[in-house]
């Protein structure tokens, strides 16, 4: 199996599981993709930065059957889903377990902590 097939599966089950997260938690896209893009911006840049010195110090190295062939530095392409999975799997663990959101970042009438068909007696 490629690095490719295998980031692809990853990815795509860490946009399953954001995209449910958005729907049961109630969350508006359009609030949170700023602070999502941001993270993402940082975590490519620091993984450009340390998988080239890591290659380049000889920590680790790539099968070349195994890879796309297209590298940025020393890092190949497919390094770089791994951020972009992270990105959307570690907040839609955070919002499924229950993690406080601010209010603007929910749909309007829905009350942010409350997951949909929950009770709020004893609260």
């Amino acid at each position: 199996m490629s690095f490719a097939l295998l980031s692809l599966y990853f990815m795509a089950g860490s946009l399953a599981l954001f995209i449910v997260a958005l729907r049961v938690r109630r969350i508006r896209l359009r609030t949170v993709l700023p602070t999502l893009s941001i993270a993402l911006v940082v975590i490519l840049l620091l993984t450009a930065i340390f998988d080239n010195v890591m290659i380049a110090s000889g920590l680790f190295d790539y099968g070349s059957q195994t890879l796309l062939g297209i590298h940025l530095g020393l890092a190949p392409l497919e390094d770089f889903t791994y951020p972009v999975c992270v990105v959307l799997f570690a907040p839609a663990l955070w919002w499924l377990a229950g993690g406080v959101l601010p209010p603007e970042a929910t749909e309007p009438g829905s009350r942010p902590g409350v997951t949909p068909g929950s009770s709020t007696k004893g609260r």
